[in-house]
């Protein structure tokens, strides 16, 4: 993979309120403060931080995702795969799409619930949300993207049925947050049309698999593409 200039990354299209998502979104990145406020239902806090420390969050979360986008980069390679076109669910603010489009110039699909009444990082049966598409699809616009969808699949339950691409992530989502049920069937199609699947699974969900995980599992064989004490990064294909 060639290196990627995140200098020349833009975040001029991402307003003050979606830094302040990035940051619950990366939480090193913020003050405990704003973290715990937000959680408590208290916004004012962490936006009046993102006003404060707009590049510094936005700079910080950037370097994270990188971080963790070149090993990932690195399982893609060796795998002999060049995504053309992502499906990212629970893709926040899009920190490592645009990264994808920067490396692969792939076409994009974000999937984000956006906004819950709960804020939360830890394991539930359902997924909280706390982004913007409207402000994540901009993002990747201003930053070269040529082919962006967006789509909640809460505001329209059919909108999955017709995606489809070669490349199906998940990072710090789905299997970690919450179970993979609900998108199984986008994943098995993925898969069985030759893509695969990146998720970041949680050691609790990996160890205690549900039906859908279950089935993930038998249908797919996986590589480890990083390991840490709280997720491991899985490519799942045929």
């Amino acid at each position: 993979m060639t290196q990627i200039d995140l200098t020349g990354i833009s975040s001029k299209a991402i307003p003050t309120p979606a830094i302040a998502l990035i940051g619950f979104q990366r939480t090193t990145q913020i003050s405990r403060k704003s973290r715990l406020a937000w959680e408590a239902g208290d916004r004012s806090i962490l936006n009046a931080e993102a006003e404060a420390r707009r590049d510094e969050i936005f700079n910080g979360a950037l370097s994270e995702v990188y971080e963790e986008f070149v090993p990932l980069c690195a399982g893609l390679a060796k795998a002999g795969r060049t995504p053309r076109h992502v499906i990212d669910i629970g893709c926040g603010q899009a920190l490592n799409d645009v990264l994808m489009v920067k490396a692969y110039d792939s076409r994009i699909t974000l999937i984000d619930i956006e906004e819950t009444s709960d804020q939360y990082h830890r394991w539930k049966e359902s997924g909280a949300g706390y982004a913007s598409l409207a402000a994540a699809k901009a993002f990747l616009e201003d930053n070269g993207a040529r082919d962006v969808q967006a789509l909640n699949p809460r505001l329209d339950t059919d909108s999955l049925a017709d995606v489809s691409g070669d490349l199906v992530t998940s990072l710090i989502s789905c299997g970690f947050h919450y179970p993979i049920g609900e998108y199984l069937d986008l994943m098995l199609q993925t898969v069985k049309s030759g893509g695969a699947v990146i998720l970041d699974v949680r050691p609790y969900y990996r160890n205690n698999p549900d039906a859908a995980l279950r089935t993930l599992l038998a249908e797919t064989k996986q590589t480890v593409i990083s390991d840490t004490p709280k997720r491991q990064r899985l490519l799942f294909a045929q």
